[in-house]
């Protein structure tokens, strides 16, 4: 459910109980229309006092419970950058190999060689720009990520 709709509710279900209930003492306890007044005066500030605290212990509860999965979604979020970030560094590192082994044989084109050794820094220089990444927004990552952007990506 969410907690719009539970604080609502709280709140419905307190103020309808705490009329009902608080009428039906008020009018037991009450001997003259004076006292009555009173008691009902004294009656709608406790209620105003109580149904503020109900308030404010569900809007707190449920600011905390939002809180809690903001932290998980960042923790999720950094761990799948973290695993992203090894599995293309195992794949550069891959790739590094085989362009050693390329570089053994007399018969590859040593131009394709020399393309591959460029392309694998230019990846690893890319790749290493996860590191940068400190503030978890998407302007913030599409800055660093693509710092000639101007933000303008889509």
């Amino acid at each position: 459910m969410k907690p719009y709709w539970k604080i609502t509710l709280w709140y419905l279900g307190f103020g309808v109980t705490w009329i009902f209930l608080s009428d039906k003492v008020s009018a037991a306890v009450a001997d003259n229309m004076h006292f009555l007044t009173f008691l009902q005066t004294i009656k709608g500030w406790c209620f105003v006092g109580v149904s503020g605290m109900l308030i404010f212990h569900l809007t707190k509860k449920s600011f905390q419970e939002a809180l809690a999965q903001d932290r998980e979604k960042l923790a999720v979020f950094k761990k799948t950058v973290q695993g992203v970030y090894h599995i293309l560094l195992n794949y550069l590192n891959q790739m590094q190999l085989v362009t050693m082994e390329a570089e053994r044989s007399r018969d590859f084109d040593q131009n394709v060689l020399l393309l591959s050794k460029d392309i694998s820094a230019t990846a690893l220089q890319e790749l290493m720009k996860l590191d940068k990444i400190d503030t978890i927004t998407s302007d913030h990552i599409d800055s660093v990520v693509f710092p000639n952007s101007n933000n303008e990506r889509a």
